[in-house]
């Protein structure tokens, strides 16, 4: 594909090319791009919260700022593999005689596989969040917050994008296998992002009640 990659265009331009008639920027590119928002958030979260914390806590700040930096990058870079497959993948299913046919079946696992890895992207996106949750300033917290729910989010769509192409594996071991593991990553998701935001939200209301009592 030689299309202007998704990363350079434009918020108005991303939704206008998503909204439209045309099959890519579709659903994975939208995961990957609310992933990224996900890992925005939280960075900024851990950006501003270095001053008065222990240096265990400045430590695990360091820490989610790295890994956020490397979540950002991985987005970008499924983004443009969803793309790239999805096209194959509408390309090889006009070519094919059959199901069968070797590039169609290579096409088909890169529209799984490559949501998968998403998925699995946001589960360490929501574990190294959930782990600066006590670390991170009273007045960032939301933004802390929408960084989980914003990664989990991402994990649920990425969840979808996968349902939706199990049916056309031709392989019933293969599907199975892939479909596990979706259900298991969705739930792990799932899981880090109420633990998470339970302790963000704990935040919050502790701060809230320490300015009602005037600390």
């Amino acid at each position: 594909m030689n299309e202007q990659s998704p990363w350079d265009l434009t918020i108005r331009e991303f939704i206008g090319r998503a909204g439209s008639a045309k099959a890519i920027p579709g659903g994975g590119s939208t995961s990957a791009l609310a992933a990224a928002l996900g890992s925005a958030m939280t960075s900024m979260a851990a950006n501003l919260s270095h001053r008065e914390r222990t240096p265990d806590q400045r430590e695990e700040i360091d820490a989610a700022e790295v890994e956020m930096q490397e979540i950002a990058a991985e987005c970008e870079k499924l983004m443009s593999e969803d793309m790239r497959g999805f096209a194959k993948y509408l390309e090889a299913s006009e070519a094919a005689d059959t199901h069968e046919d070797k590039a169609l079946v290579e096409a088909v696992m890169q529209t799984i596989e490559v949501p998968l890895a998403m998925m699995e992207v946001c589960v360490r996106g929501l574990q190294s969040a959930r782990g600066i949750a006590d670390a991170t300033r009273e007045h960032v917290l939301s933004d802390l917050g929408i960084g989980i729910v914003m990664f989990e989010a991402a994990a649920r769509s990425a969840y979808l994008t996968v349902r939706i192409n199990l049916p056309a594996c031709m392989d019933e071991k293969k599907r199975e296998i892939y479909g596990d593991r979706a259900d298991r990553l969705l739930l792990q998701a799932e899981r880090l992002k109420e633990l998470a935001l339970n302790e963000v939200t704990q935040a919050i209301e502790k701060e809230m009640e320490s300015s009602r009592n005037g600390d």
